[in-house]
């Protein structure tokens, strides 16, 4: 392991942490924050990573060149578009960088704690201490199946499983 996971986090630190996020929500009142679902990202012209470019190079030639805009067009709009474009996605980096430190962290700490866990489940099966053999008899009732690679065989006959 690279590295061991020292500290705690409190359930007062957790909510602090879950309203501070709420805040910076808030922040951002004057953006309508959706949630699609996968039907919706699927019908919508796609600007991901690939297409970043093209987009904000189109935006800037149309805000530069307002004869290339159609009369419906707003240049205003479009100088509003191509700012939040970009503003957005600076936060979103910055969450980014954020949501995988948290997430690498939680997956050292679950490591960490598996390895207590496994540890402690060898030894109830060497030790009769009160409560242990209890608790490692419902091991396997719990994780049943869990750890059984399933040969060819298996899976190409439904009913051997």
């Amino acid at each position: 392991m690279l590295t061991t996971i020292t500290g705690t986090l409190s359930d007062t630190e957790r909510d602090a942490f879950v309203e501070g996020v709420s805040r910076l929500e808030a922040t951002l009142s004057s953006i309508e924050l959706v949630n699609l679902s996968l039907s919706e990202v699927s019908r919508l012209s796609k600007a991901g990573p690939a297409s970043a470019s093209f987009v904000t190079d189109g935006l800037e030639l149309a805000s530069r060149n307002l004869d290339l805009l159609t009369a419906n067009m707003n240049p205003d709009k479009v100088k509003e578009k191509l700012q939040l474009i970009r503003n957005l996605n600076v936060v979103i980096a910055v969450l980014n960088g954020l949501l995988e430190k948290l997430a690498h962290t939680a997956m050292v700490a679950k490591s960490e704690a598996y390895e207590i866990a496994r540890t402690a489940h060898l030894l109830s099966k060497r030790k009769k201490v009160s409560g242990i053999v209890e608790s490692h008899n419902r091991l396997p009732k719990r994780f049943k199946n869990q750890g059984q690679r399933k040969t060819a065989k298996d899976s190409a006959d439904p009913e051997a499983q």
